[in-house]
């Protein structure tokens, strides 16, 4: 049996105020709510509960990414640790439907265009006219911020962090506990990279708001079995309440 040698920890932030509202978010800095704090808490509670305790913590440069990470790390006491931020993370890019009802937009176009936009590797949707030339991205080039991403876009704005950030620190110090407090765009990438999912099957993963999920990795970075949630029950259920977004009450 292939020997485990790094473990990540990944959760999608909090439920934040246009999630709650359900509304397109992308790269708006949209804050948590007061419920979406409630999940960093318990998240945090999660991960002490499983003794698989981070040591240092990666988060975007959006703020609801950098409040459920400061959340949890105060649950486990661990205020103290180094702290990664990066644009590289932040959500995918949603063009011109951030802020946007999503109920709106499917009854404007459709479920099937709604549903290439949302869940499609490739679907892209319309663009931004310009792109975000928020302060917190005044060292990034301006080629390289988006005005639109596909789930594809968004594994390759992010891949350069992988290589050059994560796995560096890991093959310096195998012992490092990554916890990346991330968007659901950004998990769904990283399981795609990692176990190889197919383009048609990467539609069918949603990622539940604040449920901590690990990640095991060989010495060559490939995953030692499935992906696990630390409450895979509530998982379950928040992710179909994720794939049902738009689509009114299940």
């Amino acid at each position: 049996m292939t020997e485990a040698k790094y473990t990540i920890i990944l959760v999608r932030h909090g439920q934040s105020q246009w999630n709650r509202l359900d509304r397109f978010c992308g790269w708006e800095d949209v804050h948590l709510s007061t419920e979406g704090a409630r999940q960093a808490e318990y998240s945090g509670r999660l991960i002490r509960e499983s003794g698989i305790i981070p040591t240092v913590l990666h988060t975007s440069r959006l703020t609801r990414s950098c409040q459920t990470g400061n959340i949890i790390l105060e649950q486990l006491n661990r205020q103290y640790i180094d702290i990664y931020r990066s644009w590289r993370l932040n959500e995918r890019h949603y063009g011109a439907l951030q802020g946007r009802f999503k109920s709106d937009v499917l009854k404007e176009v459709g479920k099937e265009k709604y549903m290439e936009w949302r869940r499609a590797y490739e679907g892209c949707p319309p663009l931004l006219e310009e792109a975000d030339h928020d302060d917190r991205y005044r060292n990034v080039d301006r080629s390289e911020l988006p005005r639109g991403e596909s789930l594809k876009m968004v594994l390759e704005r992010f891949l350069p962090y992988v290589n050059d950030v994560l796995v560096p620190l890991l093959e310096k110090d195998p012992s490092e506990i990554p916890l990346l407090s991330v968007h659901g765009s950004i998990v769904r990438a990283l399981i795609k990279y990692w176990y190889s999912i197919s383009d048609e099957d990467i539609s069918g993963i949603n990622i539940p708001n604040a449920i901590p999920l690990v990640i095991t990795l060989d010495k060559d970075f490939k995953p030692v079995g499935a992906y696990k949630y630390l409450d895979p029950q509530s998982a379950y259920v928040e992710a179909n309440k994720v794939a049902h977004q738009g689509f009114g009450q299940t």
